[in-house]
């Protein structure tokens, strides 16, 4: 306990909303107690695939799902919160502004919303899309692996970084429609190991816009033999 306390007095936490200094003893998982009212968690009816926040509570699924949600190979979503501008300025810091701290944090609270239902789904392994080894080398870090090992550590389902390789250093997506995401990402991800032997994975990403990155990465699980994919990411697009 003590050496908690100098250690939150020397390199204090920040909050992943205001990025101020928030003390570890705060009680409300690092976050500012002003500041996680702040966050846009998703409530109330959601997408029975990708898990987005439905503007309509009688459908079951969104927009973009009953349009395209035939085409994909996870099995259902899962999201923190919607992915408005609390949400796209704390991501951006944690990618660009090296706040590891933030992952650490989101991943803590994946755990605590959606563990439980997911060791009881049979959850049995969880995994990070991979970033290209260039792109790791760049950043520093990949922002998934931490939700990821953040997430393994809360819940007792164990991580396994090489289910999954990214083969391919492929161009940002953040630009492209969906047609071109899907093509860009063609070939880009390959089985890290031949003994995969989980049959119920949870892969974890950052945000989900369009699914083809988790799309990706579940197509190579299926075809490893995986039964089912689900995802979890921080935040999530509007219907």
């Amino acid at each position: 306990m003590l050496k908690d306390f100098f250690l939150d007095l020397l390199f204090p936490s920040r909050c992943p909303v205001c990025d101020r200094p928030v003390s570890v003893y705060d009680g409300c998982a690092g976050f500012c107690k002003d500041c996680i009212k702040k966050l846009p968690v998703i409530s109330g009816g959601r997408c029975y695939k990708c898990g987005r926040k439905l503007q309509n509570p009688v459908l079951q699924y969104c927009t973009d799902c009953l349009k395209h949600g035939d085409r994909h190979y996870y099995d259902r979503g899962l999201s923190l919160c919607t992915y408005d501008d609390v949400m796209r300025q704390s991501v951006y810091r944690l990618k660009y502004s090296h706040r590891m701290e933030y992952a650490q944090k989101y991943g803590c609270l994946m755990a605590k919303t959606f563990g439980e239902a997911l060791l009881r789904a049979g959850a049995d392994s969880v995994t990070a899309v991979p970033l290209h080894p260039n792109r790791v080398q760049k950043r520093g870090f990949n922002q998934a692996e931490i939700l990821a090992r953040a997430f393994s550590k809360e819940t007792g389902i164990p991580f396994y970084k090489d289910f999954v390789k990214r083969d391919v250093d492929t161009a940002p997506l953040k630009s492209m429609t969906r047609a071109q995401r899907q093509n860009n990402l063609k070939k880009a991800f390959k089985l890290g190991r031949n003994d995969v032997k989980s049959k119920v994975s949870i892969v974890i990403d950052d945000i989900y816009t369009t699914g083809s990155t988790i799309d990706a990465v579940a197509e190579v699980l299926k075809c490893a033999g995986v039964s089912k994919i689900y995802f979890i990411t921080i935040a999530i697009g509007g219907d």
